[in-house]
């Protein structure tokens, strides 16, 4: 395994890395994603493209160029009141799991997220999951419910556990977040 190299914003040129470490996921034998198909290059394009304005999707390769890992953010409801809160994911190339790359994904996404003034992140992960229910432990993340067998997928219901992040005070007047074009804007990335 190449030690992690580099951390930077996704582009629709790694849709295709992407696709091939989620991909596995979205299959009969895995329920870690829901979706029962994976979706095309130009639909991960295209999920690249539109959430980037917004929100960010980083990824971590190695110091050959090779794609590691990735993390997003996405709004976690559309009304107005949860502007302040999203909703995260991160998915491991099998070769980057257990060596520190999603921790190094998750505290830059939040660094960012806290930057654009976001407060509360979420998680869903399905059960059972060891390994990914670690790390968001390890990253800071506490239970805020199970959606029981929410999902039916390759013949079985399966539980959703939702874990939660505080990733600032809550204010009472709180700033409203800014898009992530504009954070790169200020900040760089």
């Amino acid at each position: 395994m190449s030690t992690p190299h580099h951390i930077r914003v996704a582009t629709e040129g790694d849709a295709a890395a992407i696709l091939a470490i989620y991909a596995p996921f979205c299959g009969p034998d895995s329920a870690v994603s829901f979706e029962i198909e994976p979706p095309s290059l130009d639909e991960m394009r295209s999920r690249i493209a539109s959430t980037l304005p917004a929100l960010p999707w980083i990824v971590a390769h190695s110091a050959d160029g090779k794609l590691l890992g990735y993390a997003y953010a996405a709004m976690h409801k559309t009304r107005a009141a949860y502007r302040w809160s999203v909703d995260v994911t991160i998915y491991l190339g099998p070769d980057a799991r257990r060596q520190g790359v999603g921790r190094r994904l998750y505290t830059r996404l939040f660094d960012i997220l806290r930057g654009q003034g976001y407060v509360n992140a979420y998680a869903g992960i399905t059960l059972p999951n060891e390994a990914s229910q670690g790390l968001h432990r390890a990253m800071g993340f506490y239970e805020v419910g199970v959606y029981e067998q929410v999902g039916f997928k390759s013949g079985k219901w399966h539980d959703v556990i939702w874990l939660a992040l505080r990733l600032q005070h809550h204010s009472e007047t709180p700033a409203e977040p800014i898009t992530f074009s504009e954070y790169i804007s200020k900040n760089g990335v």
